[in-house]
């Protein structure tokens, strides 16, 4: 069995108290069932502590948000107490997150932690994977001889995918557009299904940009900087200034463009291979060119409200409100996919259409 991970993996440590958000703030945390276990049976003042702000299997929140065992220097009472081994899986794990399919066991990052949006837009590298052996055989699902060869043509078709947006001698807009189609043609013909390819409707960018919005809009709200977000897009744009500010915009991060680059393949990377588990491909190219649209958006505006500036902190941020509000709930991660299917906005040809807004821009 292979164990790959992105090249950037093993860079990642808990900065803990340093870090400006945290994980430990405004998301339930859940205790697995041997840890809950372990906290019932804690004996002294902490084991009463840990009981009086359980609630079932998770922890009661303090009313600003934060865990009851966060302290004052955002530093985790329980590691502190009885040390690191006694934290749920769900603490000891984040950002990390696994998957496995034949042959393989993948482990990722995810952006909404800060620190991990730090390391991946801080290098310019392209991004790889590191890969090993693990020892023993696989004692996972009992795969037929078929599982592993759409297994192994998925994998080879990510990494042609990731080629195209790793080329960087054409802009981004060429290489996640030439992305889009080319994810299409291998839904077609690794599942024999025609995603659907053009909308009945002439939009323009602007009004595609107010249809998607209205769409995310539907999504079960996480975190109050999403509706704070969602508020500032609809506010900044309008007919006049979306294109334009856009193409500005592009013009001046021209050099940073490796930042979308990395976006795009860290969502190809991290959702890809769901595709062998419910044979839709193409939406997983939906899901990371819907991201990369939505985070320009709120990139252009944090731009403008910071007079024409936007440095690797902004772009680490934006992108950790994203992944905060759609990454972390599998119920929105399910409704985009069905907006993906129904809802003319995320076709192909409208998809083009937005991303080639920026076109104008001077190269």
């Amino acid at each position: 069995m292979v164990l790959q991970m992105p090249s950037y993996y093993r860079k990642f440590r808990c900065i803990a108290g340093a870090c400006q958000d945290s994980c430990c703030i405004g998301w339930e945390i859940d205790i697995d069932e041997e840890t809950e276990s372990y906290y019932r049976e804690t004996e002294g003042a902490f084991g009463q502590r840990l009981r009086e702000n359980m609630e079932g299997n998770s922890f009661i929140l303090r009313e600003n948000g934060w865990c009851p065992f966060l302290n004052g220097e955002k530093l985790c009472d329980i590691c502190i107490e009885l040390g690191e081994e006694a934290l749920s899986e769900v603490c000891t794990e984040y950002p990390r997150f696994t998957m496995e399919y034949p042959g393989v066991r993948e482990k990722v990052l995810c952006l909404s932690c800060e620190e991990v949006g730090r390391i991946v837009f801080s290098d310019k590298e392209k991004i790889g994977w590191e890969r090993q052996e693990l020892p023993g055989g696989y004692d996972g699902e009992d795969w037929e001889e078929e599982d592993f060869a759409l297994a192994e043509k998925l994998q080879q078709v990510r990494e042609r995918a990731v080629e195209l947006l790793q080329q960087r001698e054409h802009p981004i807009e060429q290489r996640a557009a030439a992305y889009l189609n080319y994810m299409n043609e291998m839904q077609q013909e690794l599942f024999g299904t025609v995603p659907r390819e053009k909308s009945g409707k002439s939009r323009t960018p602007y009004e595609c940009f107010r249809e998607r919005l209205a769409c995310f809009g539907e999504l079960e709200v996480l975190d109050g900087e999403w509706e704070k977000t969602k508020a500032c897009l609809a506010e900044f744009f309008c007919p006049e200034n979306y294109e334009q500010s856009h193409r500005k915009f592009a013009g001046k991060l021209r050099q940073r463009e490796y930042e979308y680059e990395h976006l795009l393949v860290y969502f190809t990377n991290r959702y890809f291979m769901r595709a062998f588990y419910d044979d839709n491909l193409f939406a997983k190219a939906q899901f990371a060119v819907a991201g990369f649209l939505m985070l320009r958006d709120m990139d252009v505006v944090r731009w403008k409200q910071q007079g024409e500036e936007f440095t690797l902190a902004d772009r680490i941020d934006t992108v950790r409100i994203y992944a905060k509000e759609v990454e972390h709930s599998e119920e929105n991660i399910e409704t985009l996919g069905d907006m993906f299917l129904f809802e003319e906005v995320f076709s192909l040809g409208e998809l083009e259409k937005q991303i080639s807004c920026t076109e104008a821009a001077e190269m």
